[in-house]
């Protein structure tokens, strides 16, 4: 597998997931949950981490995946931590 260019901003089309791949070993997540929200940080070390990655990076490219720029992702981000968290806040 190739090393993916980073970092990346990208989004679902609804916008109710925002991904930011900061490095190629490192996957930031936010996921709206109706009024609430879940983040995830990834550190893609296993195999089926990087097929996860590959396949969302694919999904980009497909356009299936919205791109986003580095301002409008963390405009989207302070909207979304608007709402309650779900899961630990140590990330």
């Amino acid at each position: 597998m190739e090393v993916p260019e980073t970092p990346r901003w990208f989004a679902t089309p609804d916008g109710g997931t925002l991904y930011a791949l900061l490095s190629p070993d490192r996957l930031v997540e936010h996921q709206r949950l109706g009024g609430r929200y879940l983040h995830h940080v990834f550190e893609v070390k296993t195999y089926a981490d990087r097929l996860h990655l590959a396949s969302l990076l694919e999904r980009l490219e497909q356009g299936l995946l919205e791109g986003l720029t580095r301002e409008e992702y963390d405009g989207r981000v302070r909207n979304i931590e608007r709402l309650e968290r779900l899961g630990p806040r140590g990330n």
